[in-house]
């Protein structure tokens, strides 16, 4: 090994380098203002996954040493260095630390061949992504330049065809992929990118727009600091065309950025012209279809919402990797106009939901009447995943998707209001029917992130009784509030007079 292990690292690690691959910004304020950022709870979600993922993973990689130190990076220098010079083929390190000109990192996994090495880095995806590469090239750069000859590089992978079928055994879960040929010509870039960081950090904050970058491949934490940094951008941007794609690549190549200057010619989508006319005018659209087709559907009319959870390490029997498994729904009932009563499932426990709600979802559905929806492809995934795992119940389960009217392509094909900017999200739509129904108006759970969160931690062993009652009731609060806002959309866009002033 070429590196004194007992010389202190000057504070480039992986990690760093690749937030500057992202935005060399990002790796500024992440160094020097890190107060400014905000952690998401998906970003939370993603960094919880993984990590659980990678430590499963050093079991189904075979036995090995596992060098700690991590509050130490010195001492695990000494330690990874130690164990490198005593290994023999067969033998695998976990957690190795290396370093190279002042950049440090940590190996998932290295193991001894009678030829050399074979690096294997660990990701929780179940595809490789072109970040994984770079992040992998970085690894083996400094690996090979601390002296150790890589003969074969990997990625580790969650295979998401794996099933969870026996009780602690994940024996399938990991798969790997050899990766050499990828990695192979971005290894003469890495020293190009360390030189880039070390600028970066030394110098002043970079001036940077916000665009596509800015969630590419992860959500910055520090996107909300740099649109605040910025003028403010048009009242209706060209980018809120749903699903513009090309279109709005090039019209903002051409200069556009306010949809009220595109010439109307310009939009070859019906729905996108719909959109810039509403605009300009400042006027909601309504399409009086609407009314005679909610007004068709018979009673009684329930409205249901689920909410899901999905693990990169399966929890329960029968589940596969990032599997959405329902854990909770809402569902308002309403057998009349004006007369409406709720049900609603949430399983905290920890255990299966699967069962438990699947029996209250039949129940709160009953065996008549139109089942309201809001994007149903989601529902629909989630009652067939049901019917699989639950073949008993499986043809009244069924029997459900027969009855559900999908509420999204009502409102986007006959209705749109100049402040839901391009988004036909309900909770886009619902502040313009009905106000005082506002997601923002929640305490606790305000969002689908959130609520997977919530559950999380209900469900963990560390999570006081009186914490989880509070959990709880956020839960179900939020949870209803959707198939409420559902109910509200229905009877609004249903009035002969609806209250959609601008």
């Amino acid at each position: 090994m070429t590196d004194n292990p007992k010389v202190r690292p000057r504070g480039l690690s992986k990690s760093k380098i690749l937030q500057a691959r992202q935005c060399p910004k990002r790796l500024w304020l992440q160094a020097h203002r890190p107060e400014l950022g905000e952690e998401g709870a998906e970003q939370r979600q993603r960094l919880e996954g993984g990590t659980q993922f990678g430590e499963l993973a050093r079991a189904l990689l075979g036995s090995g040493r596992l060098i700690e130190h991590f509050g130490d990076l010195s001492q695990a220098l000494v330690e990874s260095r130690t164990l490198i010079d005593e290994c023999r083929p067969g033998d695998q390190l976990f957690e190795a630390a290396l370093s190279h000109d002042g950049v440090l990192v940590r190996a998932d996994a290295l193991e001894r061949t009678v030829s050399g090495w074979v690096l294997t880095e660990v990701k929780s995806s179940t595809e490789v992504k072109p970040h994984h590469l770079e992040d992998v090239a970085v690894q083996a750069w400094v690996t090979q330049q601390a002296g150790l000859e890589v003969r074969e590089i990997r990625i580790g992978l969650v295979d998401n065809q794996f099933v969870y079928r026996k009780l602690g055994d994940y024996e399938g879960l990991l798969k790997s992929e050899a990766v050499d040929a990828a990695v192979q010509p971005l290894l003469a870039k890495v020293d190009g990118w360390v030189a880039a960081a070390r600028k970066t950090l030394a110098g002043h904050i970079p001036e940077i727009a916000t665009g596509p970058h800015c969630s590419t491949p992860f959500e910055c934490p520090f996107y909300s600091h740099c649109c605040a940094q910025e003028p403010p951008p048009p009242e209706f941007p060209v980018e809120s065309l749903p699903h513009g794609g090309r279109t709005v690549a090039k019209l903002l190549a051409e200069g556009f950025r306010d949809l009220r200057e595109v010439p109307l010619e310009r939009l070859s989508s019906a729905k996108h012209r719909r959109i810039a006319e509403v605009a300009r005018s400042g006027k909601p659209f309504l399409d009086p279809a609407i009314r005679h087709e909610l007004a068709a559907l018979p009673y009684p009319r329930r409205y249901l919402d689920f909410e899901t959870i999905g693990f990169a390490v399966p929890r329960w029997i029968g589940t596969r990797p990032y599997q959405q498994v329902p854990f909770q729904f809402s569902c308002h009932i309403e057998s009349a106009p004006g007369a409406v009563d709720h049900a609603g499932f949430l399983e905290l426990s920890g255990d299966s939901p699967i069962a438990p709600f699947a029996d209250a979802l039949l129940e709160a559905c009953g065996e008549h009447g139109p089942i309201v929806v809001y994007n149903a492809s989601f529902e629909v995934a989630r009652i067939r995943a049901l019917a699989a795992w639950l073949p008993d119940r499986a043809p009244r389960l069924l029997a459900l998707i027969e009855r559900i009217y999908d509420l999204l392509p009502a409102v986007r094909d006959h209705y749109y209001h100049p402040a839901m900017q391009g988004s036909f999200s309900i909770k886009a739509v619902l502040p313009t029917l009905a106000p005082e129904l506002d997601y923002a108006n929640l305490e606790g759970v305000q969002d689908g992130a959130g609520a997977q969160e919530a559950f999380l931690e209900s469900i963990a062993h560390q999570t006081s009784p009186e914490r989880r009652a509070k959990l709880r009731q956020s839960l179900e609060i939020y949870c209803a509030r959707d198939t409420e806002a559902m109910l509200r959309l229905s009877d609004a866009l249903q009035s002969p007079k609806p209250d959609i002033s601008p």
